[in-house]
């Protein structure tokens, strides 16, 4: 069965099959309400996978408070006609703007100029979105839109103090993982993938 599974804090994570990989769509518990970040591939990923897994934790589309999208790619928003189909109304950021007290878009552009993260101030964690990519994941290399503006936004999350975890929407490698935890790991984490983007050797 299809559910949400607790990630870090308030945030719950929902792996949908995408070629040999998944994507990842989240569930933010926001205080009284909701929020989803992306929305999957395809129509039959919101109503095979997100509709009964928000089901399962005691949601219908009708209770979120706002979809984010940290991206347009189709592994992320290529759910969107269909959501918008099922509940019109629902409000869809794609940029920068506060949530809530506890919750935040952070930009990242690098992967593509729009990028954003998704920043839960109340448990310390960074959804990343595609926003830090290691060596790629399945079949797709690391893709980068623009080279300077990845630098400098992995240089900003590293500057970020408050920030404890890590959530990518894949499990990249070289990691193999989709959550890296602490600033030993996160620094590692985010010195590679600067010196990957720089061509330097690892």
């Amino acid at each position: 069965m299809c559910r949400f599974e607790k990630e870090v804090g308030n945030i719950y994570r929902l792996k949908i099959p995408f070629e040999d990989i998944y994507t990842s769509v989240f569930l933010i518990k926001d205080g009284g309400g909701a929020l989803l970040v992306d929305c999957g591939q395809s129509r039959e990923a919101v109503d095979e996978y997100i509709v009964p897994a928000l089901e399962g934790e005691g949601y219908s589309l009708s209770d979120i408070a706002a979809l984010i999208l940290t991206h347009r790619h189709k592994d992320h928003a290529g759910g969107l006609p269909r959501i918008l189909e099922l509940t019109p109304s629902l409000t869809v950021i794609a940029g920068e703007g506060v949530i809530s007290e506890a919750v935040k878009t952070y930009p990242l552009p690098g992967h593509t100029r729009d990028s954003i993260g998704v920043l839960c101030e109340d448990c310390c964690a960074l959804i990343t979105g595609d926003g830090v990519q290691g060596d790629g994941v399945g079949r797709y290399p690391t893709l980068i839109s623009d080279k300077e503006d990845y630098i400098s936004s992995l240089g900003k999350i590293a500057a970020d103090k408050g920030i404890r975890a890590l959530i990518f929407s894949h499990p990249y490698r070289p990691w193999g993982k989709d959550t890296v935890h602490g600033s030993e790991e996160i620094n590692l984490c985010l010195s590679y993938c600067i010196n990957k983007a720089k061509g330097e050797k690892q």
